[in-house]
């Protein structure tokens, strides 16, 4: 079993946070991702402090909202969300079963187009040792596909969410390092597939799923919408995508991924400003949609 991640005295991630910032949650995450947090040019003290506050909410009151900036059609109805949901930070979400027994099939019969151009003390490996060690790999039954780790999960009682959010420069045509034709939409559209038939298993009943991207860059929006448009363009191309999906249908995906910027998020917190009579959740709200008013949050002792 993994050592749980322990803060480090050096790395004071809790100051830059507004909200639950001595949760347990926090103290098992990797040290990476506690360095990213308390990092002023990271954005991930943010999406924490949105998010984890957005938690605090009826669901009711913004699930609807978020989805709507991606004109997703699966919005849960009201009563769908009347018990409540759970949310989920940088969680790492496996590539499902099936993926991995095709990919190790494909890899032992050496029809795997790994990525090329990965150097080995300084030289070039070639394409025939990278196959080679696909092949032994495979043999040896260790997975072949990395997990994705999605930034924000929202899990509802008939629908999951996934919220990415790029990093700058992130693309979502990078080709996983095993198959040069898996990119990096796919596998999170693959996983996100698969965690949703998993609790449709264990709750007996659908769940749906749907792709939120919100980019907090233009040139990234731009980006991601194109490979979202040219995926989507026919059920042919669905398929061809997913090809150990054996009897996929393309329609589960139609109208359920969808792009919007970061900053429309500020839309959907002031649409809570604006609605909300009690004064801990305008507290609350105001500190991420007016923070030049107060003072910093002091360190945590």
């Amino acid at each position: 079993m993994a050592e749980p991640a322990v803060p480090s005295p050096s790395i004071d991630f809790r100051s830059r946070l507004l909200i639950d910032r001595h949760s347990s949650v926090l103290t098992r995450l990797p040290l990476r991702r506690q360095a990213s947090l308390a990092n002023p040019n990271c954005p991930d003290a943010e999406t924490w402090n949105v998010f984890r506050t957005l938690a605090q909410f009826d669901p009711v009151r913004w699930v609807p909202e978020l989805m709507r900036l991606g004109r997703l059609r699966s919005v849960p109805a009201s009563r769908d969300l009347d018990s409540g949901v759970a949310l989920t930070l940088w969680k790492r979400v496996h590539p499902p079963d099936e993926r991995l027994r095709w990919l190790r099939h494909q890899a032992m019969k050496g029809q795997v187009k790994p990525v090329v151009g990965r150097k080995r003390k300084g030289r070039v490996v070639p394409l025939s040792d990278l196959l080679s060690e696909l092949k032994e790999r495979a043999r040896d039954r260790v997975p072949l596909e990395e997990p994705v780790e999605v930034d924000v999960i929202v899990k509802c009682p008939h629908l999951v969410l996934f919220v990415e959010i790029p990093a700058s420069g992130e693309s979502p045509e990078e080709p996983a390092a095993s198959d040069v034709t898996r990119t990096y939409l796919l596998r999170l559209v693959d996983a996100g597939l698969a965690y949703s038939q998993a609790r449709a298993a264990s709750r007996r009943h659908d769940v749906a799923f749907s792709l939120l991207i919100l980019a907090r860059e233009t040139q990234t929006e731009k980006a991601w919408e194109a490979a979202m448009r040219a995926l989507t363009r026919s059920e042919a191309r669905l398929r061809r995508s997913f090809p150990h999906r054996q009897g996929f249908d393309p329609a589960v995906l139609m109208g359920n991924l969808g792009i919007a910027s970061w900053s429309s998020m500020r839309r959907v917190l002031s649409s809570l400003r604006d609605k909300t009579r009690d004064d801990f959740e305008a507290g609350l709200l105001d500190r991420l949609l007016r923070p030049d008013k107060l003072s910093a949050p002091r360190a945590s002792r």
